[in-house]
């Protein structure tokens, strides 16, 4: 396995009274894609936020390439990471939500280059260049001048990712980047997705989307009450589990031809 572009070592994060995470270990290979996956309120979404600092976690440590993010450890303990090294960390991390988290007022166009001219400080020229080039990779280009309105929902979520890759990440996290489409808006996201793998690019995602994370994931990581109970090749996980909340779990898929 390649270098580790993520590596998340006991990690654990409670909200008052609950524990949402439970000495989580895991890491991510660079050009891997690993998917989370798991019944609803088991950590995933909670443990993603975590890698890029949306939430901050209580204790254990996770680096981004080697690096500690969210902290420094200084003589006396760990201290939170100035902001301004966070910032700088997040540069490299591109984050795909369920909600599209769009400008309304702004075109497809305008969405994507927004944050070049914001955060990256481009020409207003060149960010617009860029733009539409990454509208294109996801099959968007004739859409540049639409507004989010105007726009499906697999529309308005391929413009969320590309607005992420336009910002030229090392690294993509999507969480449930289809949960809010219509079924049959789903496919759209997904092959944006699969492209993006058979680039190389690193993912860490969290799926319902058992198919998908079968066929593109390199690694399954199945969550339950907060602690990864297994984790393998997608045949092992989903076909030789000896994991009873596995096998409970993935019962529940009634298609599973599909994976």
């Amino acid at each position: 396995m390649s270098e580790a572009m993520i590596e998340i070592k006991r990690v654990s994060k409670s909200f008052g009274a609950l524990q949402v995470l439970r000495e989580v270990d895991l890491s991510v290979a660079r050009s891997e894609v690993v998917c989370l996956i798991g019944p609803s309120g088991s950590g995933k979404s909670t443990l993603l936020r975590c890698v890029n600092f949306l939430e901050a976690y209580d204790s254990g440590e996770i680096r981004i390439e080697g690096r500690l993010i969210g902290y420094r450890d200084e003589p006396g303990g760990r201290r939170p990471m100035p902001a301004r090294d966070l910032r700088e960390m997040r540069r490299e991390i591109g984050m795909v939500f369920q909600h599209f988290n769009l400008w309304p007022h702004m075109t497809a166009l305008g969405n994507v280059a927004e944050p070049l001219k914001r955060v990256r400080g481009l020409p207003a020229s060149e960010a617009d260049e860029r733009a539409l080039a990454m509208l294109k990779r996801v099959g968007l280009a004739d859409k540049a001048a639409a507004y989010p309105g105007k726009l499906s929902g697999g529309q308005q979520q391929r413009v969320a990712i590309a607005r992420a890759l336009a910002m030229q990440p090392r690294l993509m996290l999507f969480d449930e980047p289809t949960s809010a489409l219509d079924p049959e808006l789903v496919g759209e996201v997904l092959e944006v997705m699969r492209d993006l793998a058979a680039e190389g690019m690193t993912m860490l995602i969290v799926t319902h989307e058992m198919g998908f994370a079968a066929h593109v994931a390199d690694r399954i990581a199945f969550i339950d009450s907060g602690r990864i109970v297994e984790q393998g090749p997608p045949k092992k996980v989903f076909h030789e589990s000896a994991e009873p909340r596995v096998r409970q779990f993935l019962q529940t898929y009634h298609d599973r031809n599909s994976f």
